[in-house]
């Protein structure tokens, strides 16, 4: 089994919705994590858009109308009893490494691709000094960086370096509408991965360490509250009590995930479906993750890196 890391670097806000209207600040609001209440990018999110993507990624013009005549064939006789598939997904160039299943009379496999979950590695907060990304011990311990620092107290503030005119002492700085105790600079550990990348030289420069407990009241306090309105398509104009607000994590959110390549069941195919995998997961990205991609939402950096 390999496995690989997945770096996603939000290029614009993201809204992966939870399903359905709740009661509350907003109507739509954003998948959460059930233990800790954090945003994330959940893998079948990324499976999705992926497996649409990897279609469009064929190189042999044959093989991308294969792929696409199956997938359609699907949507459109979805497992009915006695159906058959025009084709065995076998012999697909999208699903033999991707998983089908072709009902009752057809084969089914899973897929050699797993995607896991994405969660919160770095977020952006705006503070009186420009903006911060606010990140914890724990996540940067779960990433892989060595000894990061931890805040004594929940009104405490690591930063990497010290504020402008600030000196190497003690301050205050704001985190969004919290006013915390900025302590003196230390050496904050940052994955090894991203140095040199696009923007990340100076995400880590602004890179600030809060405690665990108070991270989700910031993320939370900080996510990006938008309102829409329906269009009536008679008269070109908005639809009358039919204004909406949804939530979106903002742009320069850093996640993190996990891709995993089964090639011990599938020795053969994991030189194939790796070349595929990365390919179409760059058009994912470039396509965007999550919903209102159409109106500005969801593209991302990636950086995919572990085993080759």
């Amino acid at each position: 089994m390999k496995e690989r890391t997945l770096y996603l670097y939000a290029l614009d806000p993201t809204h992966i919705g939870a399903g359905g209207y709740r009661l509350g600040r907003v109507d739509k609001t954003i998948l959460r994590d059930a233990g800790t209440g954090l945003p994330k990018i959940p893998g079948t999110s990324l499976s999705g858009v992926v497996r649409t993507a990897a279609i469009y990624s064929l190189t042999d013009q044959r093989e991308r109308q294969q792929a696409i005549d199956y997938a359609r064939w699907t949507l459109d006789n979805p497992n009915q009893p006695g159906s058959r598939r025009p084709h065995q997904g076998e012999n697909d160039p999208v699903a033999r490494y991707l998983g089908f299943a072709e009902g009752e009379l057809g084969s089914s496999r899973i897929g050699m691709v797993a995607f896991r979950d994405a969660h919160i590695l770095a977020y952006p907060v705006p503070t009186l000094f420009g903006p911060r990304w606010i990140s914890t011990t724990p996540i940067l311990a779960a990433a892989g960086c060595q000894d990061p620092p931890e805040p004594q107290d929940i009104s405490q503030v690591i930063p990497q370096v010290p504020r402008a005119g600030a000196g190497q002492g003690p301050g205050r700085i704001n985190l969004g509408s919290y006013f915390l105790h900025e302590t003196a600079a230390q050496d904050i550990p940052f994955p090894a991965d991203l140095e040199g990348q696009p923007g990340m030289d100076y995400l880590k420069s602004r890179l600030v360490v809060v405690h665990s407990d108070l991270f989700p009241s910031l993320v939370d306090a900080n996510l990006e509250t938008r309102t829409s309105v329906n269009i009536d398509f008679a008269t070109g104009a908005a639809a009358e009590g039919l204004l909406f607000t949804y939530e979106a994590t903002p742009r320069g959110t850093l996640f993190l995930g996990q891709i995993e390549l089964d090639d011990d069941r599938f020795p053969t195919l994991a030189a194939k479906a790796d070349d595929l995998l990365r390919r179409a997961l760059g058009l994912a990205c470039c396509w965007g993750l999550g919903g209102m991609t159409t109106r500005g939402f969801g593209r991302m950096r990636h950086l995919l890196t572990g085993d080759h």
